[in-house]
């Protein structure tokens, strides 16, 4: 208990409240989700927990809010159990989060989505020797990420909100085995405003210039990897091309082309008794469908690819990226996740691009 109260003061806490300033107390209650029989061992009650919310002011950023119906966004602290402390103990979590309403009615009923992202630590992890069974979680450090829909009921200054989603814990394969955590989440949440829901009508913020209607930008990325049982780390790099178009100020629709070196599929193709001795194999590439969210200069990045060439013994040819761009003017710096199959990691990615825009 003594390490959660540490935490509580060392962190500055603060989550969305509809583009209100404002402090919440959450319950929360939930079970891990089977996405592998690997996971089974490890289910052995309830996750329950709580999150300490602090919500920014609305007078932030609302040049990009207006786009979204003045959403909220923030930080919060995650506490969870789950119900099993010879295995995986607990986990403590620091998340950023965005809050969008999609549904008010009048100031006292809201509906809409919660998005969160952020790291993450576990209190027992993985060891060959001492905790062989938690193949889910082997780092110290992880990414943590949840969506959820959200109901919310609003007696100013006082509102009780209940959501509902799903809670991923995963390193992105820096380090094997990493089969990852999927919680089922229901939160219940009363909190405090410390100011008056922002008026569209008398904050219509600053849109900024027009923007370009088409892009063409191109990056480099890298990361390191593990497979598991295998002490070794690779390092993974990464080509993309891709042409886009602006279809909104807050929304992207592109295609582009990824070119990946991942040299662990050698050593993947000689532990399935399939390598030949083709230098070659290392080397991939696919046509990938992306999309992004723009919040002023950061962008919530998604993408779909498949892979032109099958190398027979891999699960699968698809494969999806999710995370953030930066934009300082042209210059774009990314933090990626690669998942093959979905709910897979198979890397991070950090990459550095330019963009053109005409």
């Amino acid at each position: 208990m003594y390490k959660i109260l540490l935490t509580l003061c060392v962190v500055f806490l603060w989550q969305v409240a509809l583009s209100q300033e404002a402090i919440s107390v959450s319950y929360d209650y939930g079970k891990i989700a089977v996405h592998t029989p690997l996971i089974e061992p490890l289910i052995k009650g309830p996750v329950k927990g709580f999150t300490i919310n602090y919500a920014f002011s609305n007078s932030q950023g609302l040049h990009w809010r207006r786009l979204y119906n003045f959403p909220g966004y923030g930080l919060s602290y995650h506490y969870k159990d789950y119900g099993n402390p010879a295995h995986l103990g607990s986990s403590h979590a620091v998340t950023g989060f965005i809050q969008i309403p999609l549904l008010r009615i009048g100031d006292v009923l809201s509906f809409g989505f919660k998005g969160l992202t952020g790291v993450g630590m576990f209190t027992n992890k993985y060891d060959a020797v001492e905790n062989p069974v938690n193949k889910a979680i082997s780092s110290s450090l992880n990414i943590t990420a949840e969506t959820r829909l959200f109901s919310r009921i609003s007696f100013h200054p006082v509102f009780i909100e209940y959501s509902s989603g799903l809670n991923h814990f995963s390193n992105g394969l820096v380090k094997a085995p990493n089969l990852g955590i999927n919680v089922i989440n229901n939160n219940i949440s009363l909190g405090y405003y410390f100011e008056e829901r922002v008026s569209p009508a008398g904050n219509s913020g600053n849109p900024g210039e027009k923007p370009a209607r088409y892009e063409i930008w191109g990056a480099t990325s890298i990361g390191i990897k593990q497979i598991d049982n295998e002490p070794k780390t690779f390092l993974f790099t990464g080509l993309t091309v891709n042409f886009t178009r602006v279809l909104s100020p807050v929304n992207k629709l592109g295609i582009g082309y990824d070119f990946h070196k991942d040299p662990a599929l050698v050593l993947l193709a000689k532990k399935y008794g399939v390598y030949e001795g083709y230098k070659g194999l290392s080397y991939r590439y696919g046509l990938n469908l992306n999309h992004e969210f723009l919040f002023g200069n950061t962008a919530f990045y998604t993408g779909y690819g498949y892979y032109l060439k099958d190398i027979g013994y891999n699960p699968s040819r698809r494969y999806y990226k999710a995370g953030f761009k930066y934009y300082c003017n042209n210059i774009i710096g990314m933090a990626l996740i690669r998942a093959i199959p979905l709910f897979r990691a198979d890397v991070v990615e950090f990459g550095i691009g330019y963009r053109l825009q005409y």
